[in-house]
């Protein structure tokens, strides 16, 4: 349940950046791909087609993902996003123990590393 949870939000926060935040939008200019996350067995799957700046999450499998996250089970999924603030090493961890594998366009892994920092929420200033 928090594995969906977590994907869910994940796409409510790409549609809002890519609505309000100029340097997402940047990120998102060119692309026309499609996202999956899941667990190894696909009983979770969550994907999102990012394009024409835009980006539209959709529950379960797509048929052609450009690049699938799979994890091996809801629990360890949960538990590996909630450290990757902390350890970003978790998911090459994760990956050489053959439990987070990575298949297709490998490159777009590296591109959606590079949109994290805009997934957290930004903090906002106290007045003084």
């Amino acid at each position: 349940m928090k594995f969906w949870f977590m994907l869910w939000v994940l796409g409510l926060r790409m549609w809002w950046l890519a609505r309000n935040n100029e340097d997402f939008q940047r990120n998102l200019s060119g692309q026309d791909i499609i996202l999956q996350f899941q667990t190894h067995d696909g009983k979770i799957a969550r994907h999102y087609v990012i394009k024409n700046e835009r980006v539209h999450a959709f529950g379960g499998q797509h048929l052609q993902p450009s690049l699938v996250l799979s994890f091996k089970d809801a629990a360890f999924a949960a538990d590996t996003i909630s450290k990757a603030g902390k350890d970003p090493s978790i998911f090459m961890k994760g990956m050489q123990s053959q439990d987070i594998k990575a298949t297709g366009n490998l490159g777009l892994m590296m591109w959606f590393m590079g949109l994290v920092k805009y997934l957290k929420p930004q903090k906002k200033n106290k007045a003084t």
